[in-house]
């Protein structure tokens, strides 16, 4: 599982959060207790789209924007 001081995000077309690696890799699995949006399961298990959260979230557990 990933670090998220290691991640950033994008705001997509909806204002979400898009979140990366700071290799520039779409994060698939973050160890934090938040859900992406639209899933039932908690960004800790794999999501193979990628992850989008809302922003606040995103910074609620310390991913900064780009």
């Amino acid at each position: 599982m990933s670090n998220t001081n290691e991640m950033f995000y994008r705001v997509n077309e909806n204002g979400d959060a898009v979140v990366f690696h700071d290799s520039g890799e779409v994060a698939t699995k973050i160890d934090a207790n938040v859900y992406p949006i639209g899933s039932d399961l908690s960004a800790r298990y794999e999501h193979s789209s990628g992850i989008v959260l809302s922003v606040a979230d995103a910074e609620k557990i310390g991913i900064k924007a780009e």
